[in-house]
């Protein structure tokens, strides 16, 4: 790898290899990840439709730059998301080089109506529940909920979320609700601030870190509601003239370090009492403009 290979971004840090070999290793593999997907995996799949094989020599030499840190500073290389970005790693090398590339893998498949049924079902259904039984959620239950909100969407592959997760009732008492939250778990979502600030997004799309963690919010309640639990998403106030930032004070009283935000936090236990689902306006009455009406 050329020394003279340097990470930038738009209006952004740029990033040299003494910087990389120098940098908190979260950090890093938040670089790593974007750097995969903004510099390999974003044009790999336009190119290799009319790939006729000619070498790129410089296609995906930042992301490169970044693997070859990583694993100078011995840092893990089996996790789901370093083989990911090794995958892509080879991938691109082969570009650089001209080497044939056999691609065999195929588009998904539609789910059957079967299938389909039983995910319209989890969708139409789910709603908000408040009131809880005393009965604890098995561990694997909640662990459940959290992989939904490690599968859901995240911008730019930066997994910056963080979850706290939330049993004891005083622990609750911390947490900021217009509801009374009793026997249920709260699952905090969070993100470091240092992570997009690291790839230069913190000033273009301030706003993904919460969009991410609302995503990862409704996977997690889609899930408890899938597994028989009862689901809610409680928001968190802002400093006002009649409100205090409860994230912030949510902070505090935990001791959270100064780069962890607040986003949101979702109640689950098991539901005392059923309700009456909320219903949504005529679907007509929600869209703006559609071509071809």
């Amino acid at each position: 790898m050329s020394k003279e290979t340097k990470i930038q971004f738009l209006g952004g840090p740029i990033y040299e290899q003494e910087d990389l070999k120098e940098m908190d290793s979260e950090l890093l593999r938040a670089l790593l990840r974007e750097r995969i997907h903004h510099n390999i995996e974003v044009p790999f799949y336009s190119l290799i439709k009319k790939w006729n094989g000619e070498a790129k020599p410089n296609f995906g030499l930042q992301a490169q730059l970044v693997f070859d840190v990583w694993k100078e500073r011995k840092l893990t290389e089996d996790d789901e998301d370093i083989l990911w970005a090794k995958e892509y790693c080879e991938l691109a090398k082969k570009v650089r080089t001209g080497e044939k590339i056999e691609w065999k893998r195929s588009p998904h498949k539609p789910f059957t109506n079967q299938q389909l049924e039983i995910i319209d079902r989890l969708i139409q259904d789910r709603c908000s529940i408040r009131d809880w039984m005393d009965k604890p959620i098995p561990d694997n239950m909640i662990n459940k909920v959290l992989e939904a909100g490690r599968a859901a969407p995240i911008g730019c592959n930066l997994d910056e979320l963080r979850f706290i997760v939330l049993k004891d009732s005083k622990e609750i008492e911390m947490i900021w609700s217009d509801i009374h939250v009793k026997n249920a778990v709260v699952i905090v979502l969070c993100y470091d601030k240092r992570i997009s600030q690291v790839v230069g997004q913190d000033k273009l799309v301030p706003q993904n870190p919460g969009y991410d963690a609302a995503a990862a919010a409704d996977h997690m309640l889609l899930m408890a509601h899938a597994l028989g639990l009862g689901g809610v998403w409680l928001s968190k106030l802002v400093d006002s003239e009649k409100t205090k930032d409860t994230g912030k004070e949510f902070k505090k009283k935990y001791g959270l370090p100064e780069y962890i935000e607040v986003a949101l936090h979702i109640a689950i236990g098991w539901p005392a009492i059923g309700t009456i689902k909320t219903k949504r306006m005529p679907l007509q009455n929600m869209i703006i403009s559609r071509e071809n009406k």
